[in-house]
């Protein structure tokens, strides 16, 4: 009986213990690691100020005038941000640089 009860319990708590990595190997490398992958732990952001010069939500884009004659295209991280803007909105932008794409994730009208 005992044998059972150390066994069932070694089934229970062993698996979840093989998924756990010491907490050390994050801030030493600053790497997240996800299923084996390593992955940045903090994606660069930066803020920009434009128009916005164009909003194409089939390609999920929106493309904003950042300077009188420099107008770039950024995908669009959440749809739901085609609904808040339109064609000449001044806006503040954070864009993250996601699959190699600069992506809008985050709209704040000015």
């Amino acid at each position: 009986m005992m044998k059972l009860t150390v066994l069932a319990v070694a089934a229970v708590l062993l698996p979840g213990a093989t998924l756990c990595a010491p907490a050390g190997d994050e801030q030493e490398t600053g790497i997240a690691i996800t299923q084996g992958t390593p992955v940045p732990a903090n994606p660069t952001t930066d803020s920009m100020r434009g128009i916005v010069a164009s909003v194409d939500q089939r390609n999920d884009t929106i493309a904003i005038q950042l300077a009188p004659e420099k107008t770039e295209p950024f995908r669009v991280q959440d749809g739901l941000l085609f609904d808040s803007v339109r064609y000449g909105d001044e806006v503040e932008i954070t864009v993250q640089n996601i699959a190699g794409a600069k992506t809008i994730v985050g709209l704040r009208k000015e």
